[in-house]
């Protein structure tokens, strides 16, 4: 007994010594999460099915598969386990389900028989198929699949014995005669994106020169069959230079006659993300106004499949929309909006048009619904959670998290959730961010701060768990980590939205001055002389705009990091792929508008001083690597402390395990270093 007294004692000396055994958050922790994506109710609504990707940083890889589990969260179980990967589940009926399959090589359709445990090849398709979609016929079904070929072959055959010809020859060359050669992260070589069905033989169901789903802009699923399965809907852009064109539209091919109708020609802006009623009454789609701009309103489109009339139903409402979905019954429209840090769920009435707020604080994703129409299905994810399928009734108004894939990663992990804050910002605007403390903050203590500022521009910063720019991972060492939803975020309206464009380095700089001033005038435990900031993508502009103008901030940075930032904004138009991008934010092109000179980072050189860490990936078609170079010949040039991290294999974004692993420790590396200074 005495022994088990001191035992007991020795146990308890030890937790008032050192403490819980949690931890600060490590890139492996974050890095290893399962990733939930693809979910979808059953017909019958009793299972949910989805797709996890795990990442395996020590052979550099990703792995996907398929799970199950019943409506209530129970039974998780994997269904696919295959060398390759298994991806964009779908139920085909109640007890099969369909899916891409990479197991044989290419990607093809299969089906798994939930009952038998089968798994039965469906395709083979030559080269492998991008995506896919059921097409529902009189007593039974069919596939239909997305693919890339050469738009001036007759077959689907004719263009990959083409393209097997290009390659034998030995002639390395790309022959371009018009623009969006190339886009993000891939050159096009030529082809365009079309549908075809999946038979005895393939026959192409989007013919022409023009890509199905379009280049950009596009939804989640942009072809789509009617409930007969006679007629195909689906988006294109027919413009003549796509590149500088946002003009996407939705179509309606008869498969009988091949008669097409354009059902949005009358919108200039980008129409997209088509969506069929139930019963096949309505087409729903989501839709910008103005042309030539990528960032403008998402307004829900009611269409009349019938009588050819339409509805905008969000039209008087202030959030931009992200995704929708019907009711099992036509009476409601369920949707998602990007407001202030969350993405909560709204349902707009169809016979009346009223609006009303369902799930509120969540950060919502693929929306679905169960077949009695009683409980909305999605997922949900915030600063301490990756991603995981939640269930919200309708009825009872209660929330119920269905899965935990993550449990036993972040078990031990001491992570914090965001606060917001809000100050008078440009323009006498109420701004607001989002401020993190460190694990184990302590009262009284100083700790340095990591300054973030997010792309777009108008993106935003939220309440979600981030691969890429995880703010717990940031805040680990014991740093707070600040964000500011500047002029130009999303989440505050159309209006505040609109103010970044045309205004690059004005009222956006202005917030992030008026901001790091706020923060540190009002939050004590912030070390006024330990501040770093770093950006990526537009926000690597400003990371570049701050390095030339960082006297205007009251409290200096020890040092920058620019991700893929633009620095010279004139040659920037001329090598990047979207135009239409630079010329509505700059007011027309270098030749017309004088905003590309007045915001260009590379006007002010001279005064640069702060160390920068630049970091671009070759195959970065959106802000080209040379951005990049350029930057860090100027710092170098200048005698100035820089370093670059160039990554051969990388686009846009850092995503490979062992680079992402990298770039965590070299970003981290160079703040560590600097704030000792």
């Amino acid at each position: 007994m005495n022994k088990i007294r001191i035992v007991v004692i020795i146990l308890f000396s030890t937790f008032l010594v050192f403490g819980s055994s949690k931890r600060a958050l490590k890139f492996e922790d974050m890095f290893s999460a399962k990733r939930v994506s693809s979910m979808s109710v059953s017909p019958n609504g009793k299972m949910i099915v989805f797709a996890v990707k795990v990442p395996d940083i020590n052979n550099n890889s990703y792995k996907t598969d398929i799970y199950l589990m019943d409506i209530n969260g129970n039974s998780v179980k994997r269904v696919t386990n295959s060398k390759g990967n298994n991806i964009l589940p779908a139920f085909v009926n109640g007890s099969v389900v369909s899916f891409l399959s990479s197991r044989a090589g290419d990607y093809q359709i299969y089906e798994k028989d939930l009952h038998t445990g089968k798994i039965k090849r469906v395709s083979s398709v030559p080269d492998g198929v991008d995506s896919y979609i059921k097409i529902k016929e009189k007593d039974s079904y069919s596939y239909a699949f997305q693919k890339e070929v050469f738009p001036d072959a007759e077959t689907l055959e004719d263009s990959i014995s083409k393209e097997k010809k290009i390659k034998e020859s030995g002639v390395n060359v790309k022959v371009l005669t018009s623009l969006m050669y190339r886009v993000w992260n891939h050159w096009k070589d030529g082809k365009r994106s079309h549908i075809f069905s999946l038979g005895k033989r393939y026959i192409d169901l989007t013919p022409g020169n023009y890509d199905t789903p379009p280049l950009d802009l596009g939804g989640r699923k942009d072809f789509l069959f009617t409930n007969d399965g006679k007629k195909i809907i689906y988006v294109k852009n027919v413009d003549k230079m796509v590149a500088i064109s946002t003009n996407n539209d939705i179509f309606i091919r008869d498969l009988d006659t091949g008669n097409e109708e354009n059902i949005t020609k009358t919108n200039r802006g980008s129409d997209a993300d088509p969506l069929l009623s139930p019963t096949g009454k309505y087409l729903g789609y989501i839709s910008m106004k103005r042309e030539g701009f990528e960032a403008d309103k998402h307004n829900i489109i009611l269409f009349n499949l019938k009588n050819k009339s339409r509805r905008i139903l969000t039209d008087n409402f202030k959030f931009s929309v992200n995704e929708f979905i019907f009711s099992p019954d036509e009476k409601y429209i369920y949707f998602s909006v990007y407001e202030s840090i969350f993405h909560p769920i709204y349902r707009v009435r169809l016979r009346n048009g009223k609006i009303k707020k369902i799930v509120d604080n969540v950060y919502s994703s693929n929306l679905d619904i169960t077949p009695d129409g009683k409980k909305l299905i999605f997922l949900n994810q915030s600063v301490v959670s990756p991603k995981e399928i939640f269930m919200f009734y309708l009825r009872k108004k209660r929330i119920k998290k269905l899965s935990n894939l993550n449990r036993d990663i972040f078990k031990d992990v001491e992570m914090n959730n965001v606060e917001k804050f809000s100050f008078k910002g440009a323009k006498g605007d109420t701004v607001e961010g989002i401020i993190l403390k460190p694990p184990f903050f302590k009262e009284g203590k100083k700790y340095p701060m990591v300054f973030l500022i997010h792309g777009g521009p108008q993106g935003a910063w939220g309440d979600d768990f981030h691969y890429r720019w995880n703010q717990n991972l940031f805040a680990s060492p014991g740093y707070v980590v600040a964000s500011i939803n500047f002029h130009g975020s999303r989440g505050y309206g159309q209006a505040f939205t609109d103010a970044v464009s045309k205004d690059w380095g004005g009222a956006p700089f202005k917030d992030l001055i008026l901001g790091q001033k706020y923060l540190i005038e009002n939050y004590k435990y912030i070390d006024k002389d330990k501040i770093v900031a770093a950006g990526a993508s537009y926000g690597g502009f400003m990371i570049n705009w701050i390095a030339g103008n960082s006297d205007q901030f009251e409290y200096p940075f020890k040092c920058l990091v620019s991700h893929d930032g633009i620095f010279d904004a004139r040659s920037m138009y001329f090598s990047t792929e979207e135009l239409w991008f630079e010329e509505w934010e700059h007011g027309g092109t270098p030749w017309e508008s004088d905003l590309y000179e007045k915001f260009n980072p590379v006007r002010f050189v001279k005064n640069f001083k702060v160390p920068i860490l630049i970091v671009h990936g070759q195959r970065d078609f959106r802000v080209p690597v040379s951005q990049g170079m350029m930057l860090f010949t100027a710092y170098q040039r200048r005698g100035i402390e820089s370093k670059m991290l160039y990554f051969p294999d990388e686009d846009h974004f850092v995503q490979k395990p062992k680079n992402a692993r990298f770039w965590w420790n070299s970003v981290l590396g160079w703040f560590k270093e600097h704030l000792k200074k």
